[in-house]
Formats: C-alpha cells, structure tokens, sequence
C-alpha cells in the first residue's frame, strides 16, 4: 500500500491546506504577466508618481538573457507579444540609458522568434489584432520589429469589423474588447466600455489602453487598486476571475471526493455560483465580464448540480451550432476542451431529450480533431496533457477507445522525475492533471502499474509547496489561475493518499 509512505500528520497538512484554499475562493486571481505590466508602464508618463514607475522597473529587472519577456517555458506566441509590448513600453516612457540596450535586445530576439510562431499548437488571445498594432506602434516609435505570419486573421478582421459599424457599438457584449488595447484609437465619447468593477472586460491591459485614450476616474481606482497589491509592480494577467476559479477548483476537489456539499465553506462557493447562473446562457469566467462561454458554464453545471441546485441542461441550447458547440458565439476556432468539460456535465443529463444529439456531436469534434490517435491541443491552454487527461473522465464508458489512446500517451510519456511535462519540463500542474486522471482509471477500470502512480505522487509532493506554479494558461500571454491549479495538486495528493 503506498499510503504508508505518508504521515498522519502529511495527511492532515493535506486537509489543511484544502481547507485554507476554500476559504479563499472567489477572489479570482492570475499570476502577474510582462504583457499587462508593460502596458501598465506605458501609463507612467500620463499619471506620474502614481506608482506605474514600479511596473516599468519590473519590466527592467525581467528580462531573459536571450533578450524577450514572458513566461519561464517558452511558448513562441507568449514570448514574442510580451517582448513587443514592453519594448514598445520601454521605448516611450524609459529614460535609463541602459533602456536602449534592452530594446535592442528585444528586436533582435523578435526577429529570431518571428520565424518560429508556427511551431505553437495555438496563438495567445486576441493575438491577430495585438500584434498587428503593437507592430504599428512599434514602427511609430523608431523600432525594427517584424510583422508576425497570423492565423485567424481574416475571421478577427470580421469581428472587429462587425463591431465598430454597430450604430450602437455593444462592447461589453463583443469578446473583442478583451483586445481593446489595440483598438482604443476608434473608441468615441458614447461608447460603454467598462464593467461594474470599472475594469474593461477584467483586463489590465484592455483597461490601460483604455486610459491612454481617455482619462477615467473609475478604470484608474481599477488598475492602481491591483498596482497596490504588489510591491514590484508587475500586473495580473485577468482580475478577477472568480467564477472560473470557484468552477474549475471544486471540479478537482468532487471527482476525488475531498469536500462534501454541506460544509459550510463549499456552500458559499456554490451560492457565488448560483447568484451569477443565468438559466440561458449559464456564466462566464468573471462576475464582471459580460460574455458566457460553454466551459465555463459546464463546470459550474457540474458543481451546481452536485451541490444540489436546480440548473437545467437546456442551457446549452445557447452554444449548439450545426457540427459542434461554440465556446462562445462569435468564436474564431473551437475549443476541445470546452467539448470536453461539456461532456463531462452531459454525463449528468442522460434523460435530457437531446442527450444522445449531444453527446453524438461532442464525439464527433473530438475524434475530427483526433489528428495523431494520441492527445489534444486546446486553445485554452500550451499543454495537450490539460485537455487529455480531462477527457479520461469525461470518455469513460462512453467512447473507450479514444480514452484508451489517450491513456496510452500519458502513460508512455510520463519523465524520469515521475512527472509530466510538454513543453521540455516536468511541472506540477501537468502532472497533478495526469496522476488524477491515472488513479480514476486505476480505481474504475484497470489497473495502472503502481511506479508509475508513486514516481508521479513523489515529484508532486516535492513540489507542492513551490512559491508559484509554471504559467501554462493561454490568454493574451501565458499566465497561472493560481487557485485551480493548487486545486489539482492537492485534489491529486489526496487522491494518491487514499488509493487502494
């Protein structure tokens, strides 16, 4: 049995530590991102000695050795929107004579990193339209920057298109104001850009273009109010986030049976769930971002659901389209992870009269994206082990021989440390998603060879206490939902402490 391996008093840390992150839910926050702190920087000249100087320093003191910004595992998109935008930070509001040596470091890597683009499995939010007018700024201001190959920008150009000939622009109804940033220069004096929390679509950065057009008491109370929350300057990717964090922690936490629907913490996540679920359109992943997506409506399903409130699978009407079910209307490409976390609410429906439609057409864009027998990429995030080990639970007993090929991919590709890792690195959200999805397997269907199960619950449990968590989550650069990923950690400990 491997739980000997573990203390009484292990175990209780463990219950701990769960306890201590429910009681946290709801504050939704991301890691901070060299994207969103450069455009914070830029702000330093129109508000001086409000403390956005601190973020331009941040921007000086982090830059890599090979001359770009962005996250520790290299992800081209991330590395080459992060590098431009604080270069073009860096040359419109620094001053440091060294600041001119940064920037020249900056081109030079973005024109190594342009050739490479293609290699991602996905671009970064909204990158069409960022890149495309950070390199005009960037041009602007005396850079020699390259004008990166971009995919999706036909159906980009159409949305954005579609939006500013509105008579009356609904913003706050288009996901492009995610982007707003790069299209601040066709904002007008009657357009409503800004959400209850005085963010623009819960975006730093879309908030800081925003200010560099227009002045605005409530969006400068939003970004000094997160730039008073460090000490270094450096700005969250997204704030907040809290129905994603509050929906996608308790997934982990249900599926290995570590919180109960009547503890009184649990409850209170629920309800914050519950007060923002729109019978038609379900939720998106913030309390102040007007537009719902079939993911995030799907796990909160699940909790909602399991938590016993009265929520309906009608609800997905809303996203269903002719081959496959959008993220959201308007979406440029399909999510298969949104597929898949919609399966696994779909799994709660089986009397739901368009159940077997549905469930045949999720099955369907799975397996047309089935494009090596072996894993998935997602939009949504750099790693393919995010959405492949998801879709074990969600295929289970209903498409066995995808979850099997699957199966045998993360199997066969765990490293040497015991963990699991697809961009050159083991980390411990990958691997909690992995050893998670390995002991279900090995609980409800066959058993998995248990070195492999111990290797994957030692790397985690050397790590679990890491001071931050590899940025693997694709928004306008790479960033890390800091709750549901020390969710899946320990929902994986636990569930490692009590296999049999």
């Amino acid at each position: 049995m491997v739980t000997t391996a573990y203390t009484i008093s292990e175990r209780e840390l463990l219950a701990q530590e769960i306890r201590r992150l429910l009681r946290e839910l709801g504050a939704g926050k991301t890691s901070g991102v060299a994207y969103d702190t450069a455009w914070a920087a830029r702000l330093s000249a129109r508000y001086p000695g409000y403390g956005f100087e601190e973020s331009l320093e941040w921007l000086r003191r982090n830059q890599y050795e090979d001359g770009t910004w962005g996250a520790p595992l290299l992800q081209y998109h991330d590395r080459f929107i992060s590098t431009l935008a604080a270069i073009v930070a860096l040359r419109e509001v620094g001053r440091e004579p060294r600041d001119q040596r940064r920037i020249k470091r900056g081109e030079d890597a973005l024109w190594k990193l342009v050739g490479k683009l293609g290699r991602d499995d996905a671009d970064t939010v909204g990158f069409p339209v960022l890149s495309a007018a950070l390199q005009q700024e960037a041009t602007q201001l005396g850079l020699d920057v390259p004008l990166p190959p971009i995919r999706f920008a036909e159906p980009y150009r159409r949305k954005v298109k579609a939006l500013l000939n509105q008579p009356s622009r609904a913003w706050r109804a288009s996901t492009v104001t995610f982007s707003l940033e790069a299209l601040r220069h066709s904002l007008t004096d009657d357009d409503d850009v800004l959400e209850a929390n005085d963010s623009v679509s819960v975006s730093p950065s879309a908030t800081a273009g925003y200010l560099l057009h227009y002045h605005n008491d409530r969006a400068f109370g939003y970004l000094q109010q997160l730039r008073q929350r460090t000490s270094t300057g450096v700005m969250p990717a997204l704030a907040p986030i809290d129905v994603f964090e509050i929906a996608w922690s308790l997934s982990h936490f249900i599926r290995v049976g570590a919180v109960e629907p009547d503890d009184p913490d649990v409850q209170a996540a629920l309800e914050h769930l519950w007060q923002v679920w729109s019978p038609k359109v379900g939720v998106g992943h913030s309390s102040f971002f007007g537009v719902p997506d079939v993911d995030d409506t799907a796990a909160a399903f699940v909790a909602l659901r399991w938590g016993g409130y009265p929520v309906n699978p009608s609800v997905f009407e809303a996203y269903e389209l002719a081959e496959h079910f959008c993220c959201y209307p308007g979406e440029t490409n399909p999510s298969l992870s949104a597929h898949v976390r919609l399966l696994l609410a779909l799994r709660l429906c089986d009397d739901h009269p368009s159940y077997e439609t549905w469930i045949a057409k999720v099955l369907g864009t799975l397996q047309r994206f089935d494009e090596n027998g072996s894993c998935w990429w997602d939009k949504w995030h750099a790693s393919p082990y995010y959405v492949t080990a998801t879709s074990l639970f969600a295929l289970r007993d209903i498409a066995d021989d995808l979850a099997r090929s699957r199966l045998k991919w993360i199997l066969r590709t765990q490293n040497d440390d015991g963990g699991w890792g697809y961009l050159d690195e083991s980390t411990p959200e990958e691997t909690a998603y992995c050893l998670e999805a390995l002991l279900m397997w090995d609980r409800t269907v066959e058993r998995i060879e248990t070195s492999i199960l111990d290797a994957a619950a030692q790397y985690l449990s050397a790590h679990v206490d890491d001071p931050q968590y590899t940025p693997l989550w694709i928004g306008k650069s790479l960033y890390t939902p800091l709750m549901p990923v020390k969710a899946a950690i320990l929902s994986a400990l636990y569930s490692y402490l009590n296999w049999d």
